[in-house]
């Protein structure tokens, strides 16, 4: 594999019961060039194209994986994922405003979405959705602490 950086990402999609969607990454999976971690939890997302901006990929990749249609989305921040033989900086999202209706519309890939409370997600979450997920509930955790 060549040896670049490439940009994933990662869309946070929290209800109005504050609970986050993900979706079970079928442990049949094929490696699609991310950060390979089958059988695991992830947000939507996936891997920026040429010409296209943060909240094109954001909602292509979400109406793509979920059918659902996002928007108001603001940047929560950055990271770096890196594996054995990969390197992506993931720009994670975050939106409570979304419609549509939940289906899965990649099997091969997701076998199905779930939502979940923060408090109480599965162990077996995506690396890169998880830093995604904290880097919300401490973003969340610190406008509550200034209040």
């Amino acid at each position: 594999m060549d040896k670049i950086i490439k940009v994933g990402i990662r869309v946070v999609i929290i209800n109005n019961d504050n609970k986050v969607l993900l979706g079970h990454r079928a442990s049949t999976s094929l490696d699609t060039g991310g950060i390979y971690e089958p059988d695991s939890w992830t947000c939507p997302g996936g891997k920026q194209e040429y010409e296209e901006t943060i909240f094109e990929c954001a909602k292509r990749e979400t109406k793509e994986e979920t059918n659902l249609d996002v928007n108001d989305l603001i940047v929560l921040g950055a990271e770096d994922d890196i594996s054995t033989d990969r390197h992506y900086i993931t720009i994670s999202v975050l939106t409570n405003s979304f419609s549509g209706e939940l289906k899965e519309m990649e099997k091969d890939k997701i076998d199905r979405w779930e939502w979940f409370s923060l408090n109480n997600l599965p162990n077996n979450l995506y690396s890169p959705s998880k830093k995604s997920i904290n880097l919300y509930k401490k973003i969340k955790k610190e406008k509550e602490d200034e209040k």
